[in-house]
């Protein structure tokens, strides 16, 4: 097993489900985190599947802000207008506005993705993980 080349393949999941995510995901994952990942190798052939809201995992706090909304530059490059004004925290009002702007999907889009990009430590201890479960597997 090339760890490098599963370290890879799972950040690139992690991006595509970025990329893909609906609104209803990012609100939960903003809301609880939850993320995880399959891990499949056939030989060479490495395939990563994303999941959210499995067992937790070094990858679950990825993308958790409990609600918060950390500014990103989709929030920096719109004008008050553009982004509305966030309802309060916690209610369901806050919840229909997240899922209504498209600002704040790219938002919670750009957020998540640096967030896959600083945290290769837990990358590393999620495929940490995923090896030792395969060792014992064996």
């Amino acid at each position: 097993m090339n760890k490098k080349i599963v370290l890879e393949s799972l950040a690139k999941a992690l991006e595509s489900w970025a990329r893909n995510a609906s609104a209803a995901q990012f609100w939960q994952l903003h809301q609880s985190g939850g993320l995880g990942a399959s891990i499949d190798m056939d030989e060479d052939i490495v395939r990563v599947r994303v999941t959210l809201g499995g067992p937790r995992n070094a990858l679950s706090d990825l993308g958790k802000t409990d609600g918060r909304l950390p500014v990103t530059e989709a929030f920096l490059g719109s004008s008050n207008a553009a982004w509305g004004t966030p309802r309060l925290q916690g209610s369901l009002a806050r919840e229909q506005w997240f899922l209504s702007s498209e600002l704040a999907r790219e938002h919670a889009r750009q957020y998540l993705a640096a967030e896959i990009g600083e945290q290769q430590e837990a990358l590393m201890r999620f495929l940490d993980d995923w090896a030792a479960g395969q060792g014992a597997a064996s």
